[in-house]
């Protein structure tokens, strides 16, 4: 008997669930969507939803259109994710977007993008991300064709850059695996073929207002003269040989924090030839000789060995040069001025 009567409460219970969850679907939709679009509003004063669906696990809001003066975004689905605990907690477990176009347009950066990814309201953290970037400009550098999948402790995921170009450099072609650890994006092992050699390395950024990132390199065989042909600097100076070594950048957002770099050049060494006459004027001056004992000593250089270190201070890039070939020993430093202001406009 007791049996019985369990068993005509439960299935009541359960009639009452469906009958709820009916009154919930056809007459609360209509009300949380109505809800949502102010709530929009408030934040973003050109928006829209135009569907809603509510299930026992989560709700989905469809087809958001944001407008706004820097960007413009058009999300196809985006999920609230729930369950009793939660909604006793006035808290939601996770939120996706999926299917999101992006158009940004600020400043001196410009980003047009596609991205699905979901986060973990608890954890603050991403549980995946899918980008496809086509393009994006800034005044430092641009890149091109950028496509990266990362989840949430595997090492599984997939990044890759058809090309990037700071200034007149130009890098084609970088690839790697990536993964997502808390708030961390890490990519390793980062492989690109640059100036004729091999770079492999790692990268990581913060996935948080912060946006703190570190890129480490160790490079082999790069080959000085395309650097210089690249760059256009032949008419400043001249130089032949291999690079091998190692290079450090760190930052934080848009700005550059450090840059460090140790390189080594290779058997059987080069020729470095310098033909700006203001930068062997300075170089005369600097070390109390003759402007036409420098200009000889430069004009034809046969290098052994080399040791080539990069650092910054004060928002400028640094370069010391060490040589040394059968002539002697020769040593430089070159300032680049304002590094961190990018690359000049036409």
């Amino acid at each position: 008997m007791p049996r019985r009567i369990f068993v005509k409460i439960f299935f009541g219970f359960v009639i009452l669930v469906i009958i709820f969850s009916a009154v919930v679907y056809f007459f609360a939709k209509p009300i949380l969507l109505s809800v949502t679009q102010k709530e929009l509003h408030k934040i973003f004063k050109e928006s829209s939803v135009q569907g809603i669906k509510v299930t026992l696990n989560f709700a989905e809001f469809q087809n958001i259109k944001i407008r706004e003066k820097m960007f413009d975004v058009n999300i196809k689905k985006a999920r609230v994710y729930y369950d009793l605990r939660s909604i006793l907690n006035k808290k939601i477990n996770k939120a996706e977007a999926i299917d999101v176009d992006l158009n940004f347009d600020k400043d001196d950066i410009k980003i047009k993008a596609k991205a699905s990814l979901q986060l973990d309201m608890a954890a603050k953290s991403i549980d995946y991300i899918k980008l496809n970037v086509s393009s994006c400009r800034t005044n430092l550098f641009e890149i091109e064709g950028l496509i990266l999948s990362a989840f949430q402790g595997q090492n599984t995921g997939e990044f890759y850059i058809k090309a990037i170009n700071y200034n007149k450099l130009k890098v084609a072609d970088v690839m790697g695996k990536s993964e997502l650890k808390g708030k961390l994006l890490r990519i390793s092992p980062l492989l690109v073929s640059f100036l004729g050699g091999n770079v492999k390395g790692e990268f990581n950024i913060t996935l948080d207002q912060d946006m703190d990132y570190n890129l480490s390199l160790n490079t082999q065989g790069m080959e000085i003269k395309r650097f210089v042909d690249d760059m256009k600097l032949n008419e400043k100076f001249d130089m032949t040989g291999r690079l091998g070594g190692a290079f450090y950048l760190s930052g934080k957002g848009q700005d550059i924090k450090d840059i460090k770099g140790d390189f080594n050049t290779g058997a059987p060494g080069g020729v470095l030839i310098i033909k700006d006459k203001t930068f062997l004027e300075n170089v005369a001056k600097q070390s109390n000789q003759p402007l036409d004992i420098i200009v000889e000593s430069f004009r034809n250089y046969n290098y052994n060995n080399g040791m080539i270190k990069l650092f910054m201070e004060s928002g400028n890039i640094g370069l010391d040069l060490k040589l040394d070939g059968n002539s002697g020993k020769r040593s430089l430093t070159v300032i680049l001025h304002d590094f961190n202001k990018g690359k000049e406009k036409p």
